[in-house]
């Protein structure tokens, strides 16, 4: 155990970075976050949580609040564009819920854990630098600040991370999703149950996050630099999939077109290391994956888990960023690997591949499925 408590500071106010500063709080260790936004606030529309990220939610102690606000997954469907049932993948008998809920909803249940006075927000990193015993970062407001141990959780297109290996650029896969969130009280969604639909280079995914609300993706194989349609994003989707299964044209109708939110699907190359002497990266920043298996922020709190259990278990704190960053690499890249795999067949656009992955997945026993997502969702910490 580290003799002193580190002073430690946090770049980024997302879920990894807050989730990160609740866990250090939780074994005794403050931390500073700063934020480059003016005001907290998740960017999305809604998000799977496995099991694996609400046993770290339950080990924070935010399970019940959490549940309060989401809808259940009992089971996941896989399905054709005309509504055909290809699998039906049961989420198993876990010590926790697979849950769906707003990204905004876990960002704030997070922050409720979280005294104020730790976040600073308007700080948008310029430059730091370190020695031997601290970090010294600088902001374009023009505020410094010394730590002992530096945490970045500042995304994909981490400043942290370029400024220890390097700029690198995410690397874009060939297709673009679209998000939102519906009100729905139609039959053609039973209970419990959450889908992703399958089609010719494209896909639609529909999540219960509570009582007659969705929250939707869609995904389409466009180019990385893809514009909007002049009649903007909702016409576009409704004439993507107007003759696909119900309720997709009613959800897609039921959103405004200013609240539909678009992102392509961009990971990055796997590191050998995630940070150097005093600064460490996190989340996204380390290992930023596809959304195809909603392992995103799950990555994210597991990351924030077992970094605080590291910082307060080690006599050092450098030892203790080193201990992190090994237990996790093995298990982000492999995330990040099959995330890229699930997305490509997916996004399947030649007919015969399309005809061919129908046919597989529909003789293809549930229970392969549900033994492989076993293996992901019950990772303790």
């Amino acid at each position: 155990m580290i003799s002193s408590k580190p002073n430690i500071g946090i770049v980024g106010g997302g879920i990894g970075g807050i989730a990160a500063a609740v866990a250090l709080r939780q074994a005794g260790i403050d931390a500073v976050v700063y934020e480059r936004s003016a005001q907290l606030g998740e960017v999305g529309a809604g998000m799977m949580l496995w099991p694996n990220a609400t046993r770290v939610l339950q080990r924070m102690g935010l399970l019940p609040e959490i549940l309060e606000r989401c809808g259940s997954s009992t089971h996941f469907l896989v399905r054709s564009s005309s509504g055909a049932v290809l699998m039906n993948i049961a989420l198993g008998e876990f010590d926790v819920p697979a849950i769906c809920m707003r990204r905004s909803d876990l960002l704030a249940v997070l922050l409720s854990a979280l005294p104020r006075e730790h976040i600073r927000l308007g700080h948008t990193l310029s430059k730091l630098e370190q020695s031997n015993d601290e970090v010294r970062i600088i902001f374009e407001n023009g505020f410094e600040a010394k730590h002992d141990v530096l945490i970045a959780a500042d995304g994909i297109r981490s400043r942290v991370r370029s400024a220890l290996f390097g700029s690198s650029n995410p690397i874009y896969r060939g297709y673009t999703v679209w998000r939102g969130v519906a009100s729905y009280e139609g039959d053609a969604i039973s209970p419990g149950a959450n889908s992703e639909t399958w089609g010719a280079g494209k896909r639609f995914g529909i999540l219960r996050i509570g009582p007659a609300k969705f929250t939707w993706y869609a995904a389409a194989n466009v180019p990385a630099d893809h514009v909007d349609g002049p009649q903007g994003r909702k016409r576009e989707l409704l004439a993507a999939f107007s003759e696909w299964h119900e309720p997709i044209p009613e959800l897609i109708a039921a959103t405004a077109d200013e609240e539909i939110r678009k992102n392509g699907a961009y990971d990055v190359a796997p590191l050998d290391r995630w940070g150097k002497g005093r600064v460490i990266l996190l989340g996204d920043a380390a290992h930023a994956c596809t959304p195809n298996l909603g392992q995103g922020g799950g990555m994210a709190l597991e990351d924030a888990a077992v970094l605080a259990k590291c910082i307060a278990n080690e006599r050092s704190a450098v030892v203790a960023l080193r201990c992190y960053e090994n237990l996790r690499r093995q298990r982000t890249r492999h995330i990040q690997q099959r995330s890229r795999l699930m997305g490509a067949i997916g996004q399947w656009e030649n007919r015969v591949f399309v005809a061919g992955r129908r046919v597989v997945t529909g003789l293809l026993p549930a229970s392969l499925f549900e033994y492989n997502l076993r293996r992901v969702y019950s990772y303790e910490i």
